[in-house]
């Protein structure tokens, strides 16, 4: 459930993609910064071979751009770019929702109420990192059930270059049990078989943070 290390690396190439993508992600890295292979080749004792292909990983995740001449640099995220992640992260979600239809969702909403419950024991702990990761464990759980795969792969491609924004909206922000109530709110309309205000709340639970994600990010 940790979104920084979604696996076990078993390849020196994996390892660094694995630590790069986690220091662009909690901004160790940051926005606009050069990849140099000379620093990276020093700092893991590797080839230059391994290090290229970490680093052709992270430009399949979008994470990072290349430039002619300049090489691979991390990604940095204009408001406009901020708006657009969110807008299409929100439909997508909006989308599988829909996929829930004609489904027996019993198993999923206990799932669901489960999740609901550790987020709350999260969010009077005080504990920010448990409380985000349970939210990610929300909407994959969903994603997962819906079991469409092309749906699927799209929103993991939108997920996992909307992390860094994400990450950092997360530090700057004051706990709040907002996304629970939202969740919440989704669990009863699954329910009932509501899935049309289901998905109304989905995306309104998306698209709530845009402005302040741009914001902080900035």
């Amino acid at each position: 459930m940790n979104m920084l290390l979604p696996k076990l690396p078993t390849t020196i190439s994996d390892y660094i993609f694995t630590d790069l993508r986690e220091g662009i992600i909690n901004g160790t890295l940051k926005p606009n910064q050069t990849l140099r292979e000379e620093e990276i080749s020093l700092r893991f004792g590797s080839s230059r071979g391994p290090i290229r292909e970490s680093l052709r990983l992270l430009l399949q995740t979008g994470l990072v751009v290349h430039q002619p001449r300049k090489g691979f640099k991390v990604r940095d995220y204009t408001p406009m770019q901020i708006r657009q992640i969110y807008t299409l992260r929100a439909n997508l979600e909006g989308l599988v929702i829909m996929e829930l239809e004609n489904k027996e969702l019993g198993s999923l909403i206990k799932t669901l109420k489960e999740s609901n419950e550790r987020m709350e024991t999260s969010f009077k702990k005080n504990n920010i990192v448990d409380y985000f990761q349970e939210n990610i464990f929300f909407h994959q759980q969903i994603i997962d059930f819906a079991n469409n795969d092309i749906l699927k792969k799209t929103i993991a491609l939108v997920n996992e270059v909307s992390l860094p924004v994400r990450y950092q909206l997360m530090h700057h922000s004051l706990p709040s049990r907002r996304s629970l109530t939202y969740h919440e709110q989704i669990v009863n309309f699954i329910e009932q078989n509501n899935l049309l205000d289901a998905r109304i709340f989905t995306e309104k639970h998306v698209l709530e943070n845009i402005e302040k994600a741009s914001l902080v990010y900035s």
